[in-house]
């Protein structure tokens, strides 16, 4: 009998552990309460692939119960983040959406809901749905606010920074789920579904385009963008040439010049349709094909594209355009070149400030205040009332407010240097404000705009408006990409724009060195000097201006400030190696 008693023992404890497993597996599969046990053991001890089943298992039995989506909602979010950790990606978007489209949702904080939407996205993207996954981008950036513009927000915990985060962290997913070569189609969808989706494609497109790391993403995104509304809406549409002045530059800086090419002649031949064969505003297109053509090698013909735009800007501004003194401007800082290699000291101030609002330029802010003030910058010989700064940029406002329909405002004028250094010195190290001496602000000629209550962005309407028409009313796009103007990787800001008079900004289109507005100031007089006597660089040589520094140094009547006292900035460089410059008077 002792020796029957440990195999009876065994026996028995075999017996209870089949019976316990039995009823274990049947309770699980039956009883509610049971599956959402096992599945909260699961999660709890961080095995959610193996918890997935027990979830969805559990959610059936507690729905056959009676229980609806609303009762179900929390469950359904953890189900949710367990498909997802399975990569079961379409289960765990089809389980997001159902539980963020239930009521009992509303009481997640904004946070804790985005994040939800985050994840939802991640896995339209990875299941492919497309349109699901760029819909919830394009809101979050369009919460982002300007943090969305600028890389990094002034309060980084800010939800608006989580917002813009959030997208940033997709860059590899959408580069996955795009290919720049093949563009995405939608092959269902109404035609307002489809242009929702490029719109939507566009806006995301154009916030990897400035990133340093985007350019694969940026070039599926906005390509696929281009392609859908080449498809609908045809080349010629002022919504697909709008994205020419994003899609090419990312495919030129990627080597894709051939693209480009097309892209550009497409777009100038839309707006030669639109404006007229003899529209000096065709410039813009007739710069950035030369460009190209130019990198390709082939110099004949971006030298003929030149000797076009030329033609086209003698016939509409005149065989001596060149010629007049623009000696006052220089005198009174119009056109100087700001940025950290050409500081402005502590005590500049200009003295002809103006509020904005006396003459019809819409501010996002109170128009009492300094910051809604731009310098009169008149003309000499002129109308004051509408030959000067303020009374041209409301001009050109309302001309992009009509052609684009967006919101165009003023965001920022003038900012003293004090102004400056408190910003500075509130933000420091989050790369959002310009240091004191740096600011373009500081001289009254510089206007950051608005759109739709945050800053232009480069896929907005109002920026090609901007980028085609500034020239004739005297802006310039200040930083552009790849800009060293400012500290840090790259100071891009397309809403940033400034005033340097109308025959400056006229040279600068025709005859400057393409997004170089600091070295083409710099050397202003001997391009003007050499445009009043009718030479212009040909196409493939080198610019004289540009590498001529005693020219330079001689030509400059404005000398460059010193470093301004209390400021260490080691990376600055003084260019043109002058001395300290005197406040205007």
């Amino acid at each position: 009998m002792a020796l029957r008693s440990p195999i009876y023992l065994a026996g028995a404890f075999l017996l209870l552990a089949v019976t316990y497993s039995t009823y274990f597996n049947v309770a699980v599969r039956v009883d509610p309460a049971a599956a959402q046990a096992r599945f909260d053991w699961l999660i709890a001890h961080h095995a959610e692939r193996r918890a997935a089943g027990h979830g969805e298992r559990a959610l059936r039995l507690r729905a056959k119960e009676g229980e609806t989506n609303e009762d179900l909602a929390p469950m359904i979010l953890q189900v949710a983040d367990a498909q997802l950790a399975r990569r079961n990606f379409e289960r765990a978007a089809t389980l997001y959406s159902d539980a963020l489209a239930t009521k009992s949702s509303s009481t997640l904080t904004k946070r804790k809901r985005a994040d939800y939407e985050d994840k939802l996205a991640r896995a339209s993207l990875l299941s492919h749905d497309i349109e699901t996954a760029v819909a919830i981008y394009a809101s979050f950036l369009e919460l982002a606010g300007d943090d969305a513009a600028r890389g990094a927000g002034e309060d980084p915990e800010a939800l608006s920074a989580f917002y813009a985060g959030r997208v940033g962290k997709a860059g590899q997913l959408f580069s996955e789920a795009f290919n720049y070569a093949r563009p995405y189609d939608p092959t269902s969808g109404s035609r307002e579904t489809q242009l929702a989706a490029a719109k939507n494609m566009s806006s995301i497109g154009a916030f990897f385009a400035m990133r340093d790391d985007g350019a694969y993403a940026a070039a599926g995104l906005l390509s696929s963008a281009y392609h859908i509304r080449t498809k609908l809406l045809g080349a010629d549409h002022q919504e697909t040439v709008q994205l020419t002045l994003v899609l090419g530059p990312v495919y030129t800086n990627m080597g894709r010049l051939d693209d480009a090419e097309k892209l550009y002649l497409d777009a100038f031949h839309a707006q030669e349709d639109v404006k007229g064969a003899n529209s000096p505003d065709l410039s813009l297109y007739i710069k950035l094909l030369t460009g190209v053509y130019e990198k390709q090698g082939r110099l004949t013909e971006a030298q003929a594209l030149q000797e076009h735009m030329r033609r086209l800007f003698r016939d509409a501004f005149g065989a001596q355009r060149y010629a007049a003194n623009r000696e006052r401007d220089r005198r009174e800082d119009i056109n100087r070149p700001v940025s950290q290699h050409f500081l402005l000291e502590a005590g500049y101030a200009p003295g002809d400030l103006v509020s904005a609002a006396e003459f019809s330029i819409p501010t996002s802010k109170s128009p009492n205040i300094d910051e809604m003030k731009l310098r009169l910058a008149a003309d000499e010989n002129a109308d004051p009332r509408e030959a000067n700064l303020p009374a041209r940029l409301a001009q050109l406002i309302s001309l992009c407010r009509s052609e684009s329909g967006e919101r165009v405002s003023l965001r920022s004028g003038y900012r003293s240097y004090s102004t400056q250094r408190v910003l500075y010195e509130r933000n420091l190290d989050r790369g959002t404000v310009t240091p004191p001496g740096m600011s373009e602000h500081q001289t009254g000629l510089a206007a950051d705009i608005n759109v739709n209550d945050r800053f232009m962005r480069q896929s907005d309407r109002s920026f090609q408006c901007f980028e085609e028409n500034a020239y004739r009313f005297g802006f310039i796009l200040s930083y552009p990409p790849n800009n060293n103007y400012l500290p840090g990787e790259d100071s891009y800001e397309p809403w940033h724009w400034r005033y340097v008079g109308v025959s400056t900004a006229q040279l600068y289109r025709e005859a400057g060195p393409h997004n170089k507005p600091q070295e083409f100031l710099a050397a202003l007089p001997c391009y003007q000097e050499r445009a009043a006597n009718g030479i212009f660089q040909a196409v493939g040589e080198e610019d004289i201006c540009l590498s001529n520094k005693p020219l330079i140094t001689a030509s400059m009547k404005q000398e460059a400030p010193s470093q301004p006292d209390g400021e260490d900035l080691p990376s600055a460089r003084i260019l043109n190696k002058l001395p300290p410059t005197r406040s205007p008077r």
